[in-house]
């Protein structure tokens, strides 16, 4: 291990706020000092303190809120991609879930978006972007398809229910995710914003494609998360 003296301050100053978060010098959620305070109780410069804090950010422990500052990361949202419990439910059963859509329209098909639901061009589709809170802190933007064909009053179904919800109660359909991608991701651009993070934060897009049980691709799920904030569990050749 490189001693002290061959270290640099950014190096510094970031063993000295892991071992605060260890000690528990902050609790989950709190904010921070603010920087010129950590910068005068660490004895370094704005940049390597930066450099430290973006580090942390990027391991999970520490997250930011634009125009508030840094906070220590929270009860991470446990999320198993491959099930069927909507967030609402799993949310629940884990913390405090809410949830707000901020867009909400009938679009028509284009080429890409009809073979992607294997339907005819022009088909309409029901589009609705928003995002979902855990214990009061946006973790996650969605942007989800749901094909008006199988379900064509869906729109005046969803009424800020789940979507889970509505398939099941409306329509008596389960839903299936017939196809998964996860990989991660800057966050920049509108889910940046919407979440509150700095421009270029760590996070993970989540893309779903969901059947019906004849085979029918009824949902597509786009999501972006903020990275400290989750932890998935695969649960691979289970439907809750």
């Amino acid at each position: 291990m490189a001693s002290e003296s061959n270290m640099t301050s950014a190096n510094i100053a970031r063993q000295a706020l892991q071992q605060a978060l260890q000690e528990k010098r902050w609790l989950a959620g709190e904010k921070l000092p603010a920087e010129r305070e950590l910068c005068k109780t660490l004895g370094v410069k704005r940049m390597s303190l930066r450099q430290a804090l973006l580090t942390l950010e990027h391991e999970g422990a520490i997250f930011r809120i634009d125009r508030k500052g840094w906070f220590v990361a929270q009860q991470r949202f446990v999320y198993d991609p491959m099930g069927y419990v909507s967030f609402q439910r799993a949310a629940q059963e884990q913390g405090e879930a809410s949830w707000c859509d901020l867009e909400q329209e009938v679009v028509e098909a284009d080429a890409d978006q009809a073979q992607a639901f294997v339907i005819n061009t022009g088909d309409p589709l029901l589009r609705v972007y928003g995002w979902g809170a855990f214990n009061g802190h946006r973790i996650f933007v969605h942007d989800v398809q749901i094909n008006c064909a199988v379900a064509p009053d869906y729109p005046e179904r969803l009424e800020g229910r789940s979507f889970t919800e509505v398939w099941e109660q409306e329509f008596d359909i389960k839903p299936v995710v017939s196809d998964l991608m996860v990989r991660p991701v800057r966050l920049e651009g509108q889910p940046q914003q919407i979440l509150g993070c700095t421009n270029g934060a760590p996070g993970l897009y989540i893309k779903r494609t969901k059947t019906d049980g004849q085979g029918r691709v009824i949902q597509i799920d786009r999501e972006f998360w903020r990275f400290e904030a989750l932890e998935l569990h695969f649960s691979p050749g289970q439907v809750k």
